[in-house]
């Protein structure tokens, strides 16, 4: 019993150091930064910055530096309202500010001297230039996830539309991401600045999602309705990304929100809508054989407001194929001419 006892508080143990790493990883969070300051461009001392998911309602509250430098780290993707009010000063509030996957925002807070039942609302702009890091990466939105065609709805597609992104199709690759049926095939070949297809990372919600025992295959697909965005790292990335040569694609999951949200959807191909080949139409071959769904829903909302959330999301795929074999038999008058011959 002792033994089993101490298996137990081991994988105990284990499991929850698993969790402290996950949670101290900023490959699936940002981060909110920035200064308070006076009309005069001082810095105000210990404010507190209040800092609001507009959609979950989540909030947390931070005490500024004596420098007036506030840092909120670990914060999910989504829209935040960023606000302070300190004692002589006008309420000041930052709506819009958009978050994504491991981004560093910067947003300043600059007060104006009034009472603190006044306030006064900025919307966020985004930063011209990043500041804070030397990486390059390129973001695929949810909105590009979602809207872009995509064959058999595979998200890996959309990574080709990076800067210093290029399939690779020498003999014996294959295609950047398989041609046949519904798209997906789990090999995914692509160069990144010229390094090897292998030397890629694909991680979904921080977890690695590559195949260790084989180059450049994904262990799972997302659905498209379940992916919220996706960073192509390309170079210069922070050192808790490893494994990595030529680039990380770092994909975060939905989550829920404080109103109920659900979808269902479905995507058909027949043999019946495909045009006829002009060419195999002349001898009379009739069309393949097609059917093929894509069907799927998804359904998201509070368990505890402002507290707990789900989403859930389930997608199917159905196809049939038919291949049409033709040949060239004689006649029976070529049959009878031969028989003659003979």
């Amino acid at each position: 019993m002792s033994k089993r006892f101490g298996l137990q508080a081991l994988l105990l143990l284990l499991s929850m150091g698993l969790l402290v790493g996950v949670h101290a990883q900023s490959s699936t969070t940002g981060n909110i930064t920035g200064t308070v300051r006076d009309p005069q461009g001082a810095a105000v001392p210990k404010a507190e910055v209040t800092i609001t998911e507009d959609k979950t309602g989540a909030s947390r509250t931070v005490t500024a530096s004596e420098d007036g430098f506030y840092n909120v780290a670990s914060l999910p993707a989504g829209v935040y309202t960023v606000s302070t009010s300190p004692a002589g000063f006008k309420k000041t509030v930052v709506t819009a500010v958009d978050l994504h996957v491991n981004e560093n925002k910067t947003v300043n807070l600059d007060l104006q001297v009034g009472a603190v039942t006044e306030t006064v609302t900025v919307t966020s702009e985004s930063a011209p230039v990043e500041t804070r890091s030397g990486e390059v990466s390129s973001l695929i939105s949810e909105k590009q996830v979602t809207e872009l065609p995509l064959n058999g709805r595979n998200y890996a597609q959309l990574a080709l539309m990076v800067p210093g992104v290029s399939p690779v199709t020498q003999a014996g690759a294959g295609g950047a991401f398989g041609t046949a049926g519904t798209g997906l095939d789990s090999h995914v070949d692509m160069s990144v600045n010229g390094n090897q297809s292998n030397a890629n990372m694909w991680t979904v919600d921080g977890v690695n999602n590559m195949d260790v025992g084989s180059n450049a295959t994904l262990l799972v697909f997302p659905s498209i309705d379940s992916i919220s965005e996706f960073r192509v790292e390309r170079n210069s990335f922070s050192a808790e990304y490893g494994q990595a040569q030529g680039a990380v694609i770092n994909l975060i999951t939905k989550g829920g929100s404080n109103d109920f949200h659900g979808a269902g959807f479905e995507f058909y191909r027949s043999d019946k809508l495909n045009a006829t080949d002009f060419f195999l139409n002349q001898g009379g071959q009739p069309k393949a054989k097609l059917k093929y769904n894509n069907y799927g829903f998804n359904f998201s909302g509070p368990i505890k407001r402002n507290r707990i959330f789900f989403f859930w999301n389930e997608e199917w795929r159905r196809e049939r194929r038919g291949v049409v074999l033709q040949g060239h038999v004689p006649t029976a008058a070529e049959k009878l001419a031969i028989s003659a011959e003979l």
